[in-house]
């Protein structure tokens, strides 16, 4: 049962650390569509240093440098280029490649410089994900507490592999771009299936954007700007419809052509 237990709260985490991402990693600080409150930013920080043991810079330079060769030469991490199953297999390695190039931080990171708390602990990813390691051992047993750090792990890249594998490769589009849209695993990485609508515009802080799509992660953001320790910066609910990419619905598969949802 103990161990049962260490699943689910790895499986919690994994969630926590998803959340983060999208709200922290993706749309405050790759594409400045919330302003955060310092206190929430401090959140945030040592949620990701201690979930996820990665660097806010590469992870913003690498996002970057995908919306600006999306699915074409140069896009760090496309299941066009590698294969889809590389991807969903091997996505962290793809990103770990890109990251470690100091061009790229350069070109696409070069707003987000290493502040003093970074120098001192936070670029030690390592040793943030350690940290979490050894609480989680003190509070179920070492056995469990591996346990539970090990599902995190796992389920944290699988879901971002996902994101970038699945994301563009089979579902549905509403805008013209390489990428497609997942409900359901829009519903398990707090919106980031909606990648079809996040490629039409980046920028938006919300990527559901018609009926029968749901943004798990917006509730949220909501709820941080009436506390406010966020502010929406940019329009989310105004240019869907008559984006100048706007196409008819339509269900892409890699085992056929693509077809309107109209027809299906």
């Amino acid at each position: 049962m103990e161990y049962l237990w260490a699943v689910l709260v790895g499986l919690g985490l994994a969630q926590v650390a998803t959340l983060i991402t999208t709200i922290y990693l993706h749309r405050v600080l790759a594409h400045k569509s919330i302003e955060l409150h310092p206190a929430a930013t401090i959140f945030m920080r040592f949620g990701t240093w201690m979930l996820t043991s990665i660097s806010p810079r590469e992870w913003v330079a690498v996002h970057r440098k995908h919306h600006n060769f999306s699915d074409v030469e140069g896009d760090p991490h496309s299941p066009h280029l590698e294969g889809y199953w590389r991807i969903m297999i091997a996505n962290v390695y793809y990103y770990r490649r890109e990251a470690n190039n100091d061009n790229t931080l350069e070109k696409y990171a070069a707003d987000l410089s290493y502040d003093r708390l970074d120098k001192v602990i936070l670029r030690n990813g390592t040793l943030g994900f350690g940290l979490t390691g050894a609480i989680l051992a003190l509070l179920m047993g070492l056995g469990p507490g591996l346990v539970a750090l090990s599902t995190l792990a796992v389920v944290y890249l699988l879901l971002n592999a996902a994101i970038n594998g699945a994301g563009h490769t089979f579902g549905y589009k509403s805008f013209e771009n390489d990428a497609t849209n997942l409900r359901l695993l829009a519903l398990i990485t707090f919106g980031e299936g909606l990648h079809n609508n996040h490629h039409a515009r980046p920028a938006s802080a919300k990527l559901s954007a018609f009926r029968g799509e749901f943004d798990p992660a917006w509730p949220v953001v909501r709820l941080l700007e009436r506390l406010r320790l966020a502010e929406v910066l940019t329009k989310v609910d105004e240019g869907w419809e008559d984006h100048r990419r706007r196409i008819a619905t339509t269900v892409v598969s890699p085992l056929g052509s693509p077809t309107k949802e109209t027809d299906l």
